[in-house]
């Protein structure tokens, strides 16, 4: 019963939680947007042409509310520049600096497309502003992919500095073993490997695919949903 109780707590903890709510919807979002690209191709499945309306209307309303959520939000990462510069590993703190940048300019520039959206101010050509949102976010992704890198060779060295008695072992079975029992480095990487497509896709760099889109972004967004959960996921700054 007291188990049952502290998990209670630590649900409605993390669900009062802005960022806890906004992965919540995201990946209700993307999971929709992967569902609706099935039933799609399952047209002769009875039914499937209101699961696709279902579906693709939950995907409009969870991006819609989360879009409101981040209303404002662009100012939160001047506070996360700013902590950056505390960061002793200045090539890591380097990286940390131009991801909060990148996130509160995508911010910024999702903040004015929405208001556009609903006729607040106006906007001659919007479509550049959504390109460029989308370019920041492929940035944004890139400096993150980076991080990551830098953290895999740190963890190869680290790995090759605890076996100095023994002889040195530069395998590739060896690093791969080296980095899956890093297990806030797998996720981090993978979410951001999954993340970046959607980006490079909606920039037309790849093949666009809904589903595929719809599947790399609940993967993406599931990672991302463990990793506030708990902490032990993060990786360190």
């Amino acid at each position: 019963m007291s188990h049952s109780k502290i998990s209670l707590d630590e649900v409605i903890r993390f669900t009062s939680r802005t960022a806890g709510r906004d992965k919540i919807y995201r990946t209700i979002q993307y999971a929709s947007r992967f569902l609706a690209w099935y039933y799609i191709k399952k047209r002769q499945v009875g039914g499937a042409a209101r699961l696709v309306e279902i579906f693709q209307n939950l995907e409009s309303v969870m991006s819609l509310t989360r879009k409101g959520m981040r209303l404002g939000r662009f100012v939160d990462y001047i506070k996360s520049v700013l902590e950056s510069f505390h960061i002793r590993n200045k090539r890591i703190g380097t990286l940390f600096g131009l991801i909060a940048v990148c996130q509160g300019l995508f911010m910024l520039l999702d903040n004015i497309l929405l208001l556009h959206r609903f006729k607040i101010i106006h906007l001659t050509n919007p479509q550049h502003l959504q390109h460029y949102l989308y370019q920041i976010w492929l940035l944004w992704i890139s400096f993150a992919l980076t991080r990551d890198y830098y953290e895999i060779q740190a963890s190869f060295a680290i790995g090759q500095h605890h076996q100095y008695q023994q002889k040195q072992d530069k395998s590739l079975i060896r690093r791969a073993n080296l980095f899956l029992a890093n297990k806030p480095l797998v996720i981090d990487t993978v979410k951001n490997l999954c993340d970046l497509y959607i980006p490079l896709s909606n920039l037309n760099i790849v093949h666009a695919n809904t589903g595929l889109q719809g599947l790399a972004g609940t993967i993406s967004s599931i990672l991302g949903f463990l990793q506030l959960w708990d902490k032990s996921y993060q990786l360190s700054s």
